[in-house]
């Protein structure tokens, strides 16, 4: 272990410490309450999402011709969940699965690794797009702007607006043609041969967005879940509005698996609200998702690579994934 990752790891305890010092975090309700159906509920729900984001993964694959089956596209997920709990920021389960992609599809090394990009930026997609049916929601029903929903509501859309007019650029030929001007010679056929499939394939992406409206709810579900634990129940308009913005805190790479940036980012949203036991909510998730992702490193230790079996999209001729894989 390198000083970068202990210095990391420093930063995350140092985190929690600082939230149960401050009172922030009460660990009572996670060291002393019973594991009774709540928990068992709460990790059924999270372990349906990962399932469904596994199968949002398989399809976007599928769109780029990389002909994986769903058993083998879910392990590979079970394995970057894994990666995600104990590499820095929750995007080390992105650097596992785009590792295996490029073992296991040679010829198609871009276009698997868009795959990975596209399935997260999905999923926080998804999040946000929830978001502004609560904030619409919000504004129908009490208007004026006064108000702790109407704050985080508005900063959901700007990031929502921020992401629609990315995929707008990559979308539109002309705007796409001058994003791939300011790459590297040698990327933009690769590029925009990816990004066409993706475009000739709208019926599938829109399946993709499905799958990550299913399982954003899903995630959300936890949190209500969690938030029954600490009796301080959370309301889906409360829950929809934080998630996003406690995910992308705990995404950037400052302590392993987000861990302590995510609790913290909880405590600080959720009390906008007057919850003050979002880091303890934001834990018994985390929580669940632990012992749901440590299945992936059995998996890891027990995974024997196996031929390349992705054709890609740069192949001549290829055959479509739909005729070799016909079902789950």
């Amino acid at each position: 272990m390198n000083r970068y990752s202990i210095a990391k790891g420093v930063v995350g305890f140092g985190l929690l410490v600082w939230l149960i010092k401050s009172g922030r975090l009460d660990l009572q309700p996670v060291l002393s309450a019973p594991w009774d159906g709540w928990h068992l509920l709460g990790m059924v729900v999270l372990l349906v999402s990962m399932i469904v984001q596994g199968l949002r993964w398989w399809q976007l694959l599928k769109t780029q011709n990389i002909c994986f089956s769903f058993l083998k596209t879910l392990r590979l997920t079970w394995i970057g969940q894994f990666f995600a709990a104990v590499l820095p920021g929750m995007a080390g389960g992105e650097l596992a699965r785009g590792y295996y992609i490029f073992q296991q599809a040679p010829s198609a090394r871009i276009a698997g690794v868009s795959t990975v990009l596209v399935d997260r930026a999905l999923g926080l997609y998804a999040f946000l797009f929830l978001g502004m049916i609560a904030l619409s929601a919000h504004l129908l029903v009490h208007g004026g702007a006064a108000s702790p929903v109407f704050d985080l509501g508005m900063l959901n859309l700007l990031l929502f607006v921020g992401m629609s007019l990315v995929f707008l650029a990559l979308t539109v030929h002309r705007s796409r043609g001058a994003v791939l001007k300011m790459l590297p010679s040698g990327l933009r056929a690769a590029l925009d041969a990816t990004l066409s499939a993706y475009l000739a394939h709208s019926r599938a992406m829109a399946i993709c967005f499905a799958l990550s409206l299913l399982a954003g709810i899903m995630v959300i579900g936890s949190f209500q879940i969690a938030s029954r634990i600490t009796h301080s129940p959370l309301s889906w308009e409360q829950v929809i509005l934080v998630c996003p913005l406690v995910f992308i805190a705990g995404a950037l790479p400052i302590s392993p698996g987000g861990i302590g940036i995510g609790e913290a980012s909880a405590s600080l949203l959720f009390a906008r609200f007057g919850v003050e036991t979002g880091a303890t909510i934001m834990l018994i998730v985390r929580i669940w998702i632990l012992l749901l992702r440590l299945p992936g490193g059995l998996l890891y230790v027990l995974h024997t690579p196996s031929p390349p079996a992705a054709q890609g999209i740069t192949d001549a001729n290829p055959t479509p994934c739909q005729e070799n894989h016909p079902g789950i």
